[in-house]
């Protein structure tokens, strides 16, 4: 029998005391751990944050128990302990800012009372700057301060700028009574999801340390593939066992999923709670899409009018430190890389240190492009997946009309205030729809005649596409110069052993009307078609 898994555990008690796994980071925490140092982590949602900072209360606390047999047990000096101020942020009533002040004045009066400790001061800020001075006199001894989900009263505030900006002074006022008394303070750990620029909250932790992308620091959330391998094989084989697959076709299958989140463009990790459920339910589900997509994204991407095909290829430069964002001038490919839907891929060191981005893996792709689409055809995001598969048959099926219909579905919901009237709208619009699709989509892609619109993959199935649009052509016209095209350029050469599928589209926008229209072939059909 093997431990179990700690699905949406975060407690860790919890996992150590009912035989769950606990992945040992207390290597990197010993390591981290030092007098007097301020630190500031970020990583995405559900990626283990709560968890890591529950580890650090237990470990100050002096609960050795709790650490036997993981590597810190024996190198820790359990005979010191602190007194730690604990505050959870995504637990407060963050509706407006006087209920979020009020939520924070209750858990300041709430640790009071825990602490015994009679507090004096009405206003907050110097009702906190008051509990920390209290609770170290009582206990001679310096605290440990733990900040969980610092943001969260901001990001899920964030489209309502004026409640946003409230909450944000508040926060404002109280983290600047950590720096105030820091003479108070051993130990402090702040965690979130975003890192706003130095003009906001940071001015007021300016002497925090960002781990965020420390090479040191880059594992100590999330499994790396090791850890995966070494803490999970005999849930793995469960998997496997399950799908009829090998050990080693299950870890690619679970690679191809989950893993590629990267902090610093070497080392490449796992969202604990995709694996976990993967693992626990004994299937490859979208656990991205299940838990939620923050709605402030889709927003900003509306507001914004983004082209969701700029997502397929990204580069950020940025000097030394992760990139911040300011509430009234909001960048979004910073945003989604700090909330996991865009990741460092590579890290190139030149005069500036420039960091490739790009999607993490094909869970967070079906659940961006799922809600893109969605929200740009004005589908419900469950809604597409199914579309997708109707489509995926139609190539397969070679059924022109079916493929037709469900483009000209996609395309004729989307708001006419942003649609565009020209060839790279959709040349950049339909390869993202099918990577969304589940297709692997390799666009533009050269050879010795010309240069293909898109190659698309789905297990053995290679789809050549070429697309053709026109306010004056007919839709005849462009659908044989499409695969005119392909025929006279060779574009199927290099896939010739393939057998792919020849998938050419054509879209005619008059003033009148728009129509689309698909042509499917196989190579035998397009050779005799056009030879001489």
């Amino acid at each position: 029998m093997f431990n179990n898994l700690p699905t949406d555990i975060a407690v860790f008690s919890t996992i150590r005391e009912n035989d769950y796994i606990y992945v040992d980071k207390t290597k990197q925490i010993y390591e981290l751990i030092q007098p007097g140092k301020k630190y500031f982590l970020s990583r995405p949602r559900r990626f283990g944050k709560s968890l890591l900072v529950d580890t650090l209360k237990e470990l100050f606390e002096g609960n050795k128990k709790l650490f036997k047999s993981l590597y810190i047990e024996d190198k820790w000096d359990w005979s010191k302990t602190y007194p730690v101020l604990h505050l959870d942020m995504s637990g407060r009533d963050v509706k407006t800012n006087e209920k979020f002040e009020n939520s924070l004045d209750n858990l300041i009066n709430k640790i009071a009372e825990n602490n015994s400790i009679e507090l004096i001061s009405t206003e907050l800020k110097e009702k906190f700057g008051e509990l920390i001075e209290k609770i170290e006199k009582k206990h001679e001894q310096k605290l440990v301060v733990l900040v969980d989900e610092y943001d969260f009263p901001i990001i899920e505030n964030i489209t309502k700028i004026d409640i946003a900006e409230e909450i944000r002074e508040t926060l404002s006022g109280f983290y600047q009574v950590l720096k105030t008394n820091e003479r108070y303070i051993e130990f402090l750990f702040l965690t979130g999801v975003s890192k706003f620029s130095k003009t906001t909250i940071f001015s007021k932790l300016n002497n925090l340390t960002d781990l965020t992308i420390d090479p040191r620091y880059a594992t100590i959330c999330g499994y790396t593939q090791d850890e995966l391998n070494s803490y999970f094989k005999e849930h793995i084989f469960e998997l496997g066992d399950k799908k009829g697959d090998s050990y080693d076709e299950t870890l690619n299958q679970i690679k191809k999923c989950y893993d590629g989140y990267s902090w610093d463009g070497e080392n490449f990790l796992y969202n604990p709670d995709s694996i976990l459920k993967t693992l626990d339910k004994k299937r490859y589900g979208n656990f991205w899409f299940e838990s939620g997509t923050p709605t402030f994204l889709l927003d900003l991407i509306k507001k914004d009018n983004i082209d969701i095909s700029n997502f397929l290829s990204l580069d950020l430069s940025f000097d030394g430190e992760f990139p911040t964002f300011q509430l009234d001038n909001i960048d979004l490919q910073t945003v989604l890389l700090q909330t996991g839907y865009l990741t460092i891929k590579k890290h190139i060191e030149t005069t500036y240190d420039e960091y490739i981005l790009d999607i993490p893996n094909n869970e967070v792709k079906k659940s961006l492009f799922s809600y893109l689409i969605g929200m740009y055809t004005q589908n419900s995001p469950n809604k597409i997946g199914p579309l997708a598969k109707k489509f995926l048959n139609s190539l397969i099926n070679k059924d022109d009309e079916k493929t037709s219909q469900i483009l000209d579905i996609l395309l004729g919901k989307i708001p006419y205030q942003i649609q565009m009237k020209s060839w790279q709208y959709y040349h950049s619009i339909f390869p993202t729809w099918f990577y969304m699709m589940g297709l692997e989509t390799i666009t533009e892609e050269s050879n010795s005649q010309g240069q293909i619109d898109a190659v698309l993959k789905y297990k053995n199935l290679y789809i050549i596409v070429e697309i053709k649009y026109s306010e004056t052509k007919t839709i005849k016209t462009m659908l044989n110069e499409s695969n005119k095209q392909i025929y006279q350029k060779r574009y199927y050469q290099t896939y010739q052993d393939k057998n792919p599928i020849i998938l050419a589209i054509a879209i005619q926008d008059t003033p009148k009307a728009k129509e689309i229209k698909c042509q499917i072939h196989t190579i035998k059909e397009l050779k005799e078609k056009y030879k001489q």
